[in-house]
């Protein structure tokens, strides 16, 4: 730094200068010459990570083009702080001096390095606060259903007969209500099967006190080999059922049936199973619930939950976008798919996540059935073609068959599009029903769509507020689960296993009859 007096240059005169030279160690006056000197320099194409463009030269050797990714992935350039955005422009325009191209375009990533540092993002035990520009409105209420499917509907009737006056809160109509309103006893495990066979009364209840369209009917599962033979004959110890052969196909299950298919070895015939329209079913139960004083929110957004103590405070977004804290003592969580989501707010990691599964329903047919009755659920459980069971039923009020197919790779189709039908899916039911009634290669599709299962496991934790996981079973599980729920709550008695329904416990996993 320096601090000069000017004597001849005033003023903007002032601007002009660029340098200046002490005199005294240079008092001779300076005689200006053309400056001919070549200086050797490198010349460097990123600047972040100093690349020259000879070691980029070399990678490329006798190439005419390369693309992006293999120069970064080599010479680290567009590796640093600007990520690419100036060296990745600059090295385009100068190697075509070398008749050299460069293809392709790099991974994008944000400059986000040099914005951030790992302090900022360590973990902290302290929740966010969420800050809204409206008056927030406070109310104290004894217990929240967060989640309004056939479970969390349920929840809300049996809360509200124990007088909770309960608030159910539900945004949107998830898979309880476009499922393919079948239900069953016939699991491999029997305490699944005790579960069902309850949940199967109270839909004998539900119809007596309305018609939900409730009607008894019959599951078939196909046996495509010995090991699934044994699986269904062992299950056949704690569920009425039968095994028949396939010469016995048309008689027992449609008139329709192809006898000249050769892919099973028999098939087990269930009773005691069920139908009814899910959309009415669960109408009926949320009336109830009202009914005995409790209160629905519909399409009300949950946006926070954290707990105090003892107390829950749950903040929601209403139908007019008004904000509502709710203080509460019971929160129950039963939001299907976005369960894990908000139970993590609360410090519960459930390890839930949703899985895709497909359905469609055809056009109206006349019954297909033995003697004019519906056709029964059909099932077929081979891993075939990226699935392991196909299935579905003929609906007695409109005639139509209604079927879905079970991924055989869970991960493929977690988080997957539910706006979004595959080819594959449409294939492979269209294959099995033709197979077993080859009339229906005449029939069209009515509607195709998709809803999740939330996998891998049930979580019924009253300990916790926990009613998730119930892996696209809930229409023949769930009003059972939430009666048995609020009994724990209440302080009443409970059927043994159902502690294994605990996050501690193992979900009383299904892998046969999945």
């Amino acid at each position: 730094i320096a601090r000069v007096k000017s004597f001849s240059l005033h003023g903007e005169d002032l601007t002009q200068v660029r340098s200046f030279i002490v005199k005294g160690n240079y008092p001779e006056p300076f005689e200006l010459q053309p400056y001919d000197e070549q200086v050797p320099a490198e010349s460097y194409i990123c600047h972040c990570d100093d690349v020259k463009m000879e070691e980029i030269l070399e990678v490329v050797g006798e190439r005419k083009f390369i693309s992006i990714d293999e120069i970064k992935h080599t010479t680290r350039l567009g590796m640093g702080a600007c990520r690419g955005k100036r060296c990745i422009p600059r090295l385009k325009s100068k190697i075509k001096d070398y008749g050299i191209q460069i293809v392709g375009e790099a991974t994008p990533r944000g400059p986000m390095s040099n914005q951030l540092v790992l302090g900022e993002l360590y973990p902290r035990p302290v929740q966010e606060n969420y800050i809204v520009n409206k008056p927030i409105k406070k109310i104290k209420v004894e217990a929240i259903i967060a989640g309004g499917g056939i479970g969390g509907s349920a929840l809300f009737r049996y809360l509200s007969e124990a007088s909770k006056k309960p608030v159910l809160i539900n945004f949107g109509r998830g898979s309880s209500w476009r499922n393919i309103a079948g239900g069953r006893p016939n699991f491999s495990v029997p305490e699944l099967s005790d579960i069902a066979e309850h949940n199967r009364q109270i839909f004998i209840e539900l119809q007596q006190l309305r018609n939900i369209d409730y009607h008894p009917i019959q599951y078939v599962n196909f046996a495509h080999d010995e090991d699934m033979y044994k699986a269904l004959e062992a299950a056949m110890a704690w569920s009425k059922a039968e095994m028949i052969s396939p010469k016995d196909f048309t008689k027992r299950i449609s008139p329709f049936f192809n006898p000249s298919l050769k892919t099973y070895i028999a098939a087990q015939i269930t009773y005691n199973c069920w139908q009814a329209t899910p959309g009415k079913t669960i109408d009926l139960i949320r009336q109830i619930g009202i009914q005995h004083g409790g209160t629905i929110l519909e399409d009300c957004k949950l946006i926070d939950v954290k707990k105090n103590g003892n107390e829950f405070q749950v903040l929601v977004q209403d139908h007019t976008k008004q904000y509502i804290e709710y203080s509460t003592e019971i929160f129950i969580n039963a939001l299907g798919p976005e369960a894990g989501q908000f139970a993590r707010r609360l410090g519960i990691e459930t390890g839930l996540y949703p899985v895709r599964h497909q359905a469609f329903i055809t056009r109206r047919m006349p019954m297909l059935g033995v003697d004019n009755i519906p056709l029964p659920m059909l099932i077929d459980r081979r891993k075939y073609k990226g699935f392991v069971a196909v299935y579905g039923q003929q609906l007695a009020e409109t005639g139509q068959v209604i079927g879905c197919a079970s991924p055989a790779v869970d991960p493929a189709e977690t988080f997957k599009n539910l706006k979004i039908n595959t080819k594959e899916f449409l294939e492979i039911v269209s294959e099995v029903f033709v197979d077993w009634l080859p009339e229906l290669s005449s029939v069209g599709f009515q509607a195709i769509w998709a809803g999740y299962y939330v996998e891998p496991r049930m979580i019924i934790d009253p300990d916790l507020g926990l009613f998730v996981g119930l892996r696209g079973q809930g229409f023949m599980l769930s009003q059972y689960l939430a009666k048995m729920y609020v009994d724990k709550l209440m302080g009443r008695s409970v059927p043994e296993y159902f502690p294994r329904l605990s996050i501690q416990g193992d979900g009383l996993p299904e892998k046969a009859f999945k």
